[in-house]
């Protein structure tokens, strides 16, 4: 049994139980198969003042969590803030990770998710005690359309995620869109494709007599990213057509949001359910006929994955890897910021819903992204690498025997 240490740049914490909840979930799925520790130190960023040094350790099944929070306290001058932030935030990492190695000894191998800044953690560890690490990139800013695109980082930032990916013995990425992207931009020779897994315990078919046709959309609701302003418009352009049909919004909703939808007059069609658990997102989705997604960039999204395992067709612009997941058996993909096509679209589906085997859907979707599939793909690809590793020891002790 392998010895797994996951150094996390995003992970649910107490400010954010929301952030980077897909890769707990590939924590958990991979715990089926091997014990995993992950480490977690929160980058608040150096424009938030941290008053108190927290650390929470938890443990769910086989996978043991330690969130981390230090210290920071403003000066007021960006430079220097900068500075002092990221020279605590490594601090704070490396001391966990001695602890950590001086009481329990050196793991077999350290999985990095998302290059940074625990990359930097993860080389580190490479460089001192010759552990491999392998990088899982689950960013979908690769895309210029993306505000915090990575074309738009700075050089340093762009340099060490270069550095980070390069010297990783494995890189992984949850679709082969992007995968394809980080092999063209940083010389890779290849990117071992691990999509987001879903928890199938929550996210499975339920056959439910609906009374009104239902679309549903779940996201943050971040504006530029989701587009939810074009599928407002979208609703609009559909309501002219017919008024049988609902439209649920799930996610943390602004009131300019709401006031969009009372000022559009669609507040008999449009319902909003605030930010909800995981759990009751499944509830939704199972009360649901579609899923409706119009984001303008994105990798593979969760949400579209557990519609899926619902047994949901899904109609999604066609971005990043949402392709891979969705095709004529069980969607639509229209193209990014067409509001008549996405409006065409949600007729098509309500008209020819009786076409899509909801059951099936659910079969298909749910083997491909169930925690016991994701969770083995994740330990074969350990067993390789440390595999590849012995054989190499055992070259090299036998050349220098010769």
């Amino acid at each position: 049994m392998n010895r797994v240490l996951w150094l996390c740049s995003w992970y649910p914490h107490p400010g954010d139980p929301f952030e980077g909840d897909f890769i707990q979930r590939h924590a958990r799925a991979v715990s089926a198969y091997t014990p995993v520790t992950v480490f977690y130190t929160s980058q608040a960023g150096p424009g938030v003042a941290v008053n108190k040094e927290c650390h929470i350790e938890q443990q769910t099944e086989a996978v043991r969590e330690r969130i981390m929070l230090f210290r920071h306290r403003k000066t007021g001058i960006r430079t220097l803030d900068k500075f002092f932030y990221n020279l605590r935030y490594f601090r704070s990492y490396k001391k966990a990770v001695r602890e950590f190695i001086r009481k329990e000894g050196l793991p077999d191998i350290v999985h990095v998710h998302i290059p940074m800044k625990a990359g930097m953690i993860g080389r580190w560890i490479n460089r001192t005690w010759k552990i491999p690490f392998i990088v899982s990139e689950h960013s979908a800013h690769y895309n210029n359309e993306s505000n915090d695109s990575f074309y738009s980082k700075s050089s340093l930032h762009r340099y060490n995620v270069k550095k980070i990916l390069q010297e990783a013995v494995a890189v992984t990425n949850v679709s082969e869109a992007v995968g394809n992207i980080l092999k063209s931009l940083f010389g890779l020779n290849a990117v071992r494709i691990i999509p987001n897994t879903v928890n199938t315990a929550f996210f499975y078919y339920q056959h439910k007599a609906i009374p009104k046709f239902r679309f549903i959309h779940v996201s943050t609701l971040v504006s530029h990213q989701k587009n939810v302003e074009g599928i407002l418009n979208a609703v609009l352009l559909l309501s002219k057509q017919r008024e049988d049909f609902e439209f649920v919004v799930v996610g943390p909703a602004n009131d300019i949001l709401k006031k969009k939808v009372v000022d559009m007059g669609l507040t008999q069609i449009i319902t909003f359910t605030g930010e909800i658990p995981y759990p009751d997102v499944a509830l939704q989705m199972q009360l649901a006929s579609a899923l409706v997604l119009f984001s303008r960039y994105e990798n593979l999204p969760c949400v579209v994955l557990e519609a899926l395992c619902c047994g949901l067709p899904v109609i999604s612009s066609d971005t990043g890897g949402i392709k891979e997941a969705v095709n004529e058996t069980n969607g639509i993909l229209v193209q990014s910021e067409n509001e008549k096509q996405l409006s065409e679209a949600m007729n098509t589906m309500v008209n020819e819903y009786a076409s899509y085997d909801r059951e099936q859907i659910a079969n298909v979707a749910t083997e491909r992204y169930k925690y016991e599939t994701i969770g083995r793909k994740f330990y074969e690809l350990y067993d390789e690498v440390l595999r590849a590793r012995k054989i190499k020891k055992n070259v090299t002790a036998m050349i220098s025997k010769s």
